[in-house]
């Protein structure tokens, strides 16, 4: 046994990654049957691989209906379909755990750095090793997640992660260790746009990141004008003082409009328009519909971990009731549910906009993960793949929340019982056929409930390490 931990330690990468594979290749023989009714893939992968089989006979990935992700991913996976059913069964499902072992990988290092207050070159503990491998190498949903074929990793969490590794990391990327440190925030600022307009095309919602790193870029750039204490409120935000929000304005406005948050706004926009003209061109505007616009309009009436899913669910029924053709009824949908999708938005914005403004320049990291962590709690539509959103990013700033007081305790049983409850409700209904729709509801509000309370929790045991203060201080 202390041969194979002493492994996870000298080897993070390959015991991660064999790890997975063994559950990919186990689990789906003895689940993915029908003694047991409940299949261990995902459905998801069943579309990926239908998509490709479509893909490496010339034709449109989206003549697989429900496939409603970027062509590429589709013509990446084409690959297994030349070498055979039993190579094209696995290719996609090994790729996505070596995308999520890299994942874990970079989780793994940066939590490390950050536990040594951003020093490199020192001595890991085996104490902290392991800590950075729980995080993600070895927690069991991601893992999970990964194994059933999703490919949040491969798609999205990778080039989130790195393009975050790039804006932390002055001497992450070879080429700019010998630059001086303006022309070094260039270039990091145009390679991590890059992978932030990838991740955009394949996933959209890392569009929330666009100003957050902006204002990171901002500040590493260095302005002693524009981010000098005085233009920075202290106290408390000028609702009460109309010409201070206009100055403000005008301060962060002059900001986000340096030259290298422009060249991050840039390159992510050049490459995700690049990637998505090219979808369409390839395939028409089927391409933009389903893999793109689809998304701003979604309302999923299915149970989910969100707490909007039973008014979506109702409002559904009642459109269902009317005594109308299929025509009208498509109208109803479309304009109505359409629509309220899109209202439930605007709580969204109106948060990550402040934490974009408020937090982003003094902690990159920790502003992803708020950003990311409210954009999934306040979505009409949550399943288990979106809490690797935020969880990928947790590890980087974790070493700057108290986790261990009260309220944060308070929190964590607050959380469990709350997800427990839900199960429990879920599986009465899936698998049980119990009509207990409304209960349901009442605990995906309760969910709802436990994290805005763990939120909170979060944002009140977060303190800023000394060394990243003093960091800040250099960089005015």
């Amino acid at each position: 046994m202390t041969k194979y931990l002493s492994i996870a330690l000298d080897h993070p990468l390959l015991f991660g990654l064999f790890l997975r594979l063994f559950f990919a290749s186990v689990l789906p023989y003895f689940f993915d049957n029908d003694s047991t009714g409940v299949r261990y893939t995902d459905i998801d992968y069943l579309v990926f691989t239908d998509a490709a089989r479509y893909a490496s006979q010339g034709l449109s990935p989206y003549l697989r209906h429900t496939y409603r992700y970027t062509p590429f991913l589709a013509e990446i996976l084409a690959i297994g379909e030349h070498f055979g059913p039993t190579v094209s069964k696995y290719f996609g499902r090994y790729m996505f755990c070596g995308a999520d072992a890299l994942c874990g990988y970079i989780i793994m290092n940066e939590y490390e750095r950050s536990s040594l207050g951003g020093f490199t070159g020192h001595k890991v503990q085996s104490s902290v090793r392991w800590k950075g491998l729980m995080w993600w190498m070895l927690n069991p949903l991601p893992i999970n997640i990964c194994t059933r074929g999703s490919a949040e990793a491969f798609v999205v969490l990778l080039p989130v992660l790195m393009s975050v590794k790039i804006a932390l990391r002055p001497d992450f990327l070879p080429f700019t260790k010998n630059l001086d440190h303006h022309r070094s925030v260039l270039y990091r600022a145009c390679v991590s746009g890059i992978l932030l307009g990838l991740s955009i095309h394949s996933k959209i919602y890392p569009i929330i990141y666009s100003i957050s790193f902006m204002a990171h870029f901002s500040r590493e750039q260095g302005c002693t004008e524009l981010w000098s204490s005085n233009n920075i409120p202290q106290k408390k935000f000028p609702f009460t003082e109309p010409w201070k929000m206009w100055y403000l304005v005008f301060t962060w406005m002059r900001r986000l409009t340096l030259s290298a948050p422009l060249i991050f706004l840039f390159s992510a926009f050049l490459t995700f328009s690049f990637l998505t003209g090219f979808a369409v061109f390839l395939y028409g505007r089927v391409a933009l519909d389903e893999a793109f616009l689809y998304h701003f309009s979604r309302v999923d009436h299915r149970h989910n971990y969100s707490m909007f899913w039973y008014w979506i669910y109702l409002s559904r029924a009642n459109v269902a009731k009317l005594s109308v053709n299929a025509d009208t009824l498509s109208l109803v949908q479309g304009g109505g549910l359409g629509v309220f999708g899109k209202l439930l938005m605007i709580p969204q914005l109106v948060l990550l906009a402040f934490c974009s403004i408020g937090v982003a320049s003094l902690d990159l990291s920790f502003t992803l993960f708020l950003q990311t962590f409210m954009f999934v709690a306040l979505n009409k539509v949550i399943t288990a793949q979106y809490f690797t959103w935020y969880l990928c990013l947790l590890p980087l700033c974790a070493n700057r929340i108290m986790w261990s007081t009260k309220r944060m305790i308070i929190s964590y049983l607050f959380l469990g019982l709350a997800f427990v409850f839900w199960l429990v409700a879920a599986y009465c209904l899936e698998m049980r056929g119990m009509a207990i729709f409304f209960e349901l509801w009442v605990c995906s509000v309760v969910f709802f409930a436990a994290n805005s309370f763990l939120f909170c929790s979060i944002i009140e045991s977060y303190h800023i390490r000394s060394g990243q203060q003093n960091f800040i201080t250099k960089r005015k």
